[in-house]
């Protein structure tokens, strides 16, 4: 623990951070899907976030609009610095990390298709624009973890929130760096399950818990 204008803060909290506004209580959850182009993967990602936001957690979700926050949309600016993101990155550019990394606010935690596929055996199939039956299958295995991991920081009261502030957006914020990634220090929760090493603990953190 270290001491600021805040009280204690935990260790897991990055150290040179001084977009800190308030340490919160999770009550929603923002959920971006990677929308990788001509991807049957971004459709997966994008049916799994509807599951959470209209089947799993409803009213307790919120899917984050690109279009609307490249824009500067205050409501989506502020759905993304005021909640923990949980991104679903469906391949190995990992774009909804990236735009996360370049506008400075890492997620809270990561869900990773080809993991999932890995995990369970299921594959994408081939329909990208409405999504065949295996499609859906894996959608759903996809929104089970997003479901687990938003669940989890909404029902545990010691995971606190912090807030942050967006960068200012600039016209590098869509090229693509393997570094912005990087940045994050992904360590592995459970199969297809990833948080930033300095975002605060999921279950890994309590053990016995899984």
């Amino acid at each position: 623990m270290r001491n600021s204008s805040l009280g204690l803060l935990p260790e897991y909290l990055s150290p040179g951070c001084k977009e800190v506004e308030v340490l919160l209580a999770v009550k929603r959850i923002c959920i971006f899907p990677c929308g990788g182009m001509k991807k049957v993967e971004a459709t997966v990602a994008r049916i799994a976030s509807y599951i959470v936001n209209e089947e799993l957690l409803p009213g307790k979700t919120m899917l984050m609009c690109v279009p609307a926050f490249l824009r500067g949309v205050e409501e989506d600016i502020l759905m993304v610095e005021n909640n923990p993101t949980v991104v679903i990155d469906c391949h190995g550019e990992s774009c909804g990390s990236g735009l996360m990394a370049l506008i400075g606010i890492p997620p809270a935690a990561r869900i990773y298709i080809p993991d999932v596929v890995s995990q369970t055996g299921l594959t994408t199939g081939r329909n990208r624009q409405v999504l065949d039956a295996v499609g859906e299958k894996l959608a759903q295995e996809v929104a089970k973890r997003v479901s687990k991991v938003a669940q989890w920081m909404l029902d545990n009261p010691n995971y606190n929130y912090q807030t942050r502030k967006a960068k200012l957006l600039n016209q590098r914020l869509c090229e693509f760096s393997d570094q912005a990634i990087e940045s994050f220090d992904y360590i592995q929760v459970e199969p297809a399950i990833y948080r930033p090493k300095f975002m605060p603990p999921l279950w890994d953190g309590i053990s016995g818990i899984s």
